[in-house]
């Protein structure tokens, strides 16, 4: 079971992307869309910082390899820049949360995060990914 703490601040660090879904269905006033994506960069390399940190617990070269692929692929999809790769940036961002669950898992299974780590990521992840799926259908 995840620390009690742990479940508190993961459920608030999902407001924002409620917000966005609420926005999008006419809820709330704004524009769901741009909320969504500028929250999902910054939790898309949050959530590399988190996966790096569980990449010091060994000493191989892959986890720490692997932990910086969230935010690159987030950088190069989502804002607008030169540099862009081309396609839906909230496609991108979806499939960047989803990667993000695999990678989840392989550092459990590895021993690199705790234990109940999946228990904490799965139901928020689902969320995350729902209020995601909800903004690009708007």
């Amino acid at each position: 079971m995840p620390p009690r703490s742990a479940i508190a601040l993961t459920a608030a660090g999902a407001l924002p992307f409620a917000a966005a879904a609420l926005m999008t269905a006419g809820f709330l006033p704004g524009d769901g869309r741009a909320l969504a994506l500028a929250y999902g960069i910054v939790i898309a390399a949050f959530m590399s910082g988190v996966l790096w940190g569980f990449a010091a617990r060994g000493a191989a070269l892959w986890p720490y390899a692997l932990s910086v692929l969230p935010a690159l692929h987030v950088f190069f999809t989502v804002p607008e820049h030169p540099w862009q790769i081309a396609g839906d940036p909230l496609a991108h961002l979806i499939a960047n949360f989803a990667a993000l669950l695999v990678l989840d898992l392989l550092f459990q299974t590895r021993g690199l995060a705790p234990r109940w780590w999946l228990a904490l990521r799965l139901p928020v992840s689902a969320v995350v990914l729902t209020c995601l799926m909800v903004v690009r259908a708007g």
